[in-house]
């Protein structure tokens, strides 16, 4: 729960609430709705692993499901719209009404992760009829907070906060990784860190 703790302490900064309505610095969203947007996926964790486990799904690897999430240009796809109007509107809530969904959902979580196997299955949205094991999953939802709550500090000028811990910043980078490689390649994934005269230009963004 460390990602949370640290993506909960964040929201909960005066800074930020008082920020709430001004736009962030994702394009579209304000700091209220990346912060819900954030909060959303901590609630979805929590609904599908409150749900039946599901059968009969096809086994997916996260750069089948997480690489739908890559943007380019000005490509905006109807389910990133619909994620950033459901954002939005939860945000329309209030500040306080977000963060209390975010503490009781965590709260929740740590009863539901401490009772679950690592192999139970977790249905993933991008995918029709796939799911990931929460092994494989949870380092997503891990990703989501701390990037997020990455962007939520960065649109409050002069918002101090604490690094993430470093456990979790470790799962982000092994997904962002994971996905990068996929992508590109073993080879290319190498260059972007070695070698910028033969790098492929973004190589290693994934999102």
């Amino acid at each position: 729960m460390g990602a949370v703790d640290w993506l909960r302490g964040i929201l909960s900064r005066a800074e930020v609430v008082e920020s709430w309505n001004k736009p962030s610095a994702v394009e579209h969203y304000t700091v209220g709705g990346v912060s819900a947007h954030a909060v959303h996926g901590v609630l979805w964790l929590e609904q599908v692993l409150k749900d039946a486990e599901p059968v009969g799904l096809r086994r997916v690897k996260v750069p089948e499901y997480m690489g739908l999430n890559r943007v380019d240009g000005e490509h905006d796809d109807p389910f990133g719209a619909a994620l950033r109007s459901a954002a939005e509107a939860f945000a329309e809530t209030g500040a306080h009404i977000v963060m209390a969904a975010l503490t009781v959902s965590r709260d929740e979580l740590v009863t539901l992760l401490s009772g679950l196997p690592a192999s139970r299955a977790v249905p993933v949205i991008r995918v029709a009829g796939a799911y990931a094991p929460l092994q494989e999953y949870l380092p997503t939802r891990i990703l989501e907070a701390i990037v997020h709550g990455d962007d939520v500090a960065s649109s409050v000028p002069g918002l101090q906060v604490p690094d993430p811990p470093p456990g979790a910043v470790t799962a982000c980078l092994e997904v962002c990784m994971e996905m990068a490689r996929a992508r590109v390649g073993d080879l290319e994934a190498l260059r972007a860190f070695t070698r910028a005269e033969r790098a492929i230009p973004d190589a290693l963004r994934v999102f």
